[in-house]
């Protein structure tokens, strides 16, 4: 992988000042020095939350590539991304301190008892999220990190909870909050995310709709008003995911992955992915641990994965 012209990786190209792994997660605080402008392309399985302890340097932007709509904003405060979402980020050259917290899907999936539904209005916020509670939230975990103390790890662990609290609240992703009429139920919604997230080829409106003991037509139009999205693009959706995953992570060729996913050949399965992603399945990299340290840094959390460097828009 090599970053576009005139620009570096953000992912390989800092240090690590302070780091502590908990239950639930990860937390580390990375010092940078960009001598030019940074481009990546990256997909995480955790919850990303980027806290700038100094000031961004030069245009800092982000932009989601999997929505039917470019989703992006210039950063600001923190900088928040769901698991599974294709990113594009980009800073100016200059000095840089951030707080990364990375938190699995169960400290906010668990708590709601299904994962949550995250449309172009949320992912468009979270880009530039202005939360003055998550914020002090995370300062107080870069200050444990930074100051140590007592029970340390514990005390970061309840903090990174009541940041998970926080995040439901801020968005309305309890179940309490309003749903829309003629939504899913959430054990429902649970029960499909669960079937389109399994190792399994994608199921049909048939199959889920038999799963959720609805009719098809209930379902579709259930999906909808959920989602905001039909039931065959979220099945893409949640392929696409799984695919960026296999090829990125397990070392799985192209023929394979698509046999897996149930793809009638690899044709059609590149079709699929470059429609959906922009970019074939050759060009997603392997796992960053497999690649050769002696040609970059070793990244410090492979939760987040570097797909490449392209020129921001």
């Amino acid at each position: 992988m090599e970053a576009g012209k005139g620009a570096i990786s953000a992912l390989e190209t800092f240090t690590v000042e302070h780091s502590l792994v908990f239950a639930g997660g990860v937390v580390e605080v990375h010092q940078f020095n960009w001598e030019c402008p940074t481009q990546d392309i990256w997909t995480g399985e955790q919850y990303v939350l980027d806290l700038p302890l100094s000031r961004r340097p030069g245009t800092s932007q982000a932009a989601y590539l999997d929505t039917g709509t470019c989703v992006g904003r210039d950063l600001r405060r923190i900088m928040f991304v769901p698991p599974g979402r294709l990113v594009r980020s980009g800073c100016g050259e200059g000095r840089h301190r951030a707080l990364l917290c990375q938190l699995d899907r169960d400290m906010i999936d668990g708590l709601l008892g299904h994962p949550p539904a995250w449309n172009e209005t949320r992912l468009a916020e979270g880009l530039s999220l202005n939360c003055p509670e998550i914020e002090w939230l995370l300062l107080k975990i870069y200050r444990e990190l930074r100051d140590g103390g007592f029970a340390m790890r514990l005390m970061v662990e309840r903090l990174a909870g009541a940041v998970a609290i926080a995040l439901i609240r801020h968005f309305g992703l309890d179940a309490a909050a309003p749903r829309h009429a003629g939504g899913l139920a959430p054990r429902r919604l649970k029960l499909i995310y669960e079937r389109l997230q399994s190792d399994q080829p994608a199921p049909d409106r048939a199959e889920l709709a038999e799963l959720c003991g609805i009719s098809m037509r209930q379902l579709c139009r259930a999906v909808k008003v959920e989602t905001g999205l039909t039931v065959a693009k979220l099945a893409e959706q949640s392929v696409m995911e799984r695919a960026r995953v296999l090829l990125a992570e397990r070392n799985m060729g192209v023929a394979e992955v698509a046999l897996s996913l149930g793809f009638s050949s690899s044709s059609t399965f590149s079709h699929a992915f470059r429609r959906a992603t922009g970019m074939r399945p050759g060009e997603v990299p392997r796992q960053l641990a497999g690649e050769s340290a002696a040609k970059r840094p070793e990244f410090s959390n492979p939760a987040i994965m570097r797909l490449s460097a392209v020129p921001l828009d």
